[in-house]
């Protein structure tokens, strides 16, 4: 069946701010400013701020396009007009480009596209401009002219573009990419206090995503420490991807990770220390990665195709740091990828058409027996996992794509993600590692196992199955609405990879902490990423900058733990709320539009009243009044007590969610 065409999600409302003062003038400076209009024109549209570097791809090269992001991506003469256009693909192929845009603006993006095969789609991508990514596709094998249209954020100096070509054997062009301000956004308007959104559950796979009750201590968690650990970090040329990035073949990566001088040692592994630094930086929770892309498990796996920590070192990794999270008083989560680059199945499970790899592993019959044994290991691993090590409360998937390429079909097909396992299917698990229902004697698929070992656990949607948890990923700030659905956001604390890299910079104490207000200003939790060395000891400035986080969390953590995004939406780079009971906390931004005058003014508290305002950082009661149209403005605000977030309680009358 093929894809809808030219379909493009719905731009998103235009952002409210609490007070319209001066709104539109704004937006008529900056784009005086700018250069868009002339002083005595009205704001029409007008062009971008700059335009698309090598839009057309005309320099016959990627300048422009040479983003990080960009892979499987090349200058192609099947052009929609001029001589060039760039080619994605085979596979997952892309090609980004960072460009400046003016903030508070409405912009158009398009480009012209096709597909080689008219199963297969191409996606242009709008991002980082303040509000949720945003695409639109097309599967037409002719040149078209897809668009969408967004709004910046008054914080957003630049966004990101990107074509894409999702997955498929087949390739796509893309032509003429052109970015349009269009004029200055609405002005805002006061927004009235939400009434909290239920959860809709969904089941797939004949099962069902956990209930609130369930999920009740994850949603008051907040904030989480991951932590990327294995035999990589041994090696200080790269990260945890370094064995794909230098396609180390598996017996080189092997011999380098268990050098007893230089290899992975574990020689100062001491889990108890980390669960200690969790609890001081105000963390709730810690995951754990129980095995990484390398295939390494920190477990005792007893398959005879595992590699373990168990085989090499003589040590149950995750038994120590199980108990030592339990010991701490957090709660115990684990990290486990499926995918494995020591099988040449993983690229080719059918035995019939390898995936692009790095290795170049190429397409062989005896690789579907070889995918087998690789989704055998990891049904004992997770089996393992799920029976040996007592409750266990959140499991991050992580890696389920099969030929690093997204395929659902395929995958849900190969791995049996839900319940039961399709006694038909084509990659059998041997007997002896399956488990089997009581009543109906059929095989447990991953979910099936999820549920019968550990019937509370937590899971992401990474494995194929649609999780109780929707994962969102890197240092980008958290950005749109209030999320309905339990939400997580990761970032690593280092800069420039999630495992050990010697000497790296980090993200500092102030951005975290305005990581932190984003994401629950959402109704996100932020599971912030350490990266310990080979012998178990995470860099002195990582433990410095979780140290300082956990003082700020003394003084202001009753505005993070056991709260609730809103009840207003937040606004992107200036401000958001959460609450609790009869507590609302304004978190305000650096790009607050309103700081130069020392104030705060909130959106509408309908028929709520106020008993009081402070500054949660010094305790400091500060003078308040309301205004006509029920939004209450706070004076004498000190931004400069703590210049990235400055958290604000306001005490009402009664509780937010009262009738």
């Amino acid at each position: 069946m093929t894809k809808p065409e030219a379909k493009a999600s719905p731009p998103p409302r235009p952002p409210a701010h609490p007070s319209r003062r001066g709104a539109f003038r704004f937006g008529l400076l900056l784009a005086l400013l700018s250069g868009t209009v002339r002083a005595g024109e009205n704001p029409e549209p007008a062009a971008a701020l700059a335009p698309v570097a090598n839009a057309g791809f005309e320099t016959g090269d990627l300048s422009g396009w040479k983003n990080w992001r960009t892979r499987a991506a090349r200058i192609t003469s099947h052009a929609s007009s001029g001589q060039h256009a760039i080619e994605l693909g085979p596979e997952r192929g892309l090609a980004a480009q960072a460009i400046k845009i003016v903030p508070d603006s409405r912009y158009r993006l398009s480009a012209r596209v096709r597909t080689e095969v008219g199963a297969e789609e191409v996606q242009l991508i709008a991002s980082d401009y303040g509000g949720l990514p945003m695409s639109v596709s097309s599967a037409r094998t002719d040149y078209t002219e897809i668009s969408l249209e967004f709004v910046s954020a008054r914080t957003a100096q630049e966004m990101l573009i990107t074509l894409m070509h999702p997955s498929g054997p087949g390739k796509a062009y893309a032509d003429e990419v052109q970015l349009t301000r269009l004029g200055p956004a609405p002005p805002p308007q006061v927004q009235e206090m939400l009434v909290p959104a239920g959860r809709i559950l969904a089941e797939e796979g004949g099962a069902a995503q956990q209930p609130d009750e369930v999920l009740a201590w994850f949603q008051a968690a907040k904030f989480g420490l991951f932590i990327h650990w294995g035999v990589y970090a041994a090696m200080d040329e790269g990260a945890e991807w370094v064995m794909h990035e230098r396609a180390y073949p598996p017996e080189t990566y092997r011999r380098r990770a268990e050098d007893p001088v230089n290899g992975f040692t574990a020689a100062s592994y001491r889990p108890a220390d980390w669960a200690a630094l969790a609890r001081r930086a105000g963390m709730r929770y810690v995951v754990l990665t129980a095995r990484h892309h390398d295939g390494y498990a920190l477990f005792d796996s007893r398959h005879e195709n595992s590699w373990t920590s168990v085989q090499h070192l003589g040590r149950d990794f995750i038994r120590d740091y199980v108990a030592a999270v339990r010991e701490a008083g957090l709660h115990v989560g684990l990290y486990y990828s499926p995918m494995s680059w020591r099988y040449p199945g993983y690229y080719d499970v059918t035995g019939q058409r390898a995936k692009p790899n790095v290795w170049g592993y190429g397409t062989a019959p005896e690789n579907k027996e070889n995918a087998r044994v690789m989704k055998e290991e990891v049904y004992e691993q997770v089996t393992r996992l799920l029976s040996d090590y007592g409750p266990l409360e959140y499991l991050f998937w992580d890696g389920g794509w099969l030929g690093q390429s997204i395929d659902a079909e395929m995958e849900d097909r190969f791995w049996d993600t839900g319940l039961f396992q399709n006694p038909a299917n084509e990659w059998p698990v041997a007997e002896r590692y399956l488990v089997r229902d009581g009543t109906s004697g059929r095989a447990l698929g991953i979910m099936g196992l999820v549920r019968h070992f550990q019937p509370r656990l937590l899971v992401n949607e990474r494995f194929g199955w649609v999780g109780d948890i929707h994962s969102e990923e890197g240092i980008s700030a958290p950005a749109g609405p209030i999320r309905v659905q339990p939400t997580e956001k990761c970032m690593p604390l280092m800069k420039g990879g999630w495992g050990y890299r010697p000497d790296r910079p980090v993200f500092s104490f102030e951005d975290i902490s305005v990581h932190l207000s984003a994401c629950v200003v959402r109704n996100i939790n932020f599971l912030l990423n350490v990266s310990p060395d080979r012998e178990g000891r995470i860099p002195d400035n990582q433990r410095a900058v979780l140290e300082q986080v956990g003082r700020w969390m003394d003084q202001v953590g009753e505005s993070i733990h056991g709260t609730h995004g809103g009840p207003w939406q937040p606004q992107f780079g200036e401000y958001g709320f959460t609450y609790r009971a009869n507590q609302i906390y304004a978190h305000v931004f650096a790009g607050y539009r309103e700081r130069g005058s020392g104030t705060f003014t909130t959106h509408s508290l309908g028929t709520k009243s106020v008993q009081g305002v402070r500054d949660l950082l010094t305790g400091r009661a500060l003078p308040w009044s309301m205004n006509a149209d029920r939004t209450l403005t706070i004076r004498d605000v000190d931004y400069t007590l703590h210049p990235a977030v400055t958290i604000l309680a306001i005490t009402l009358g009664e509780d937010v969610c009262a009738p």
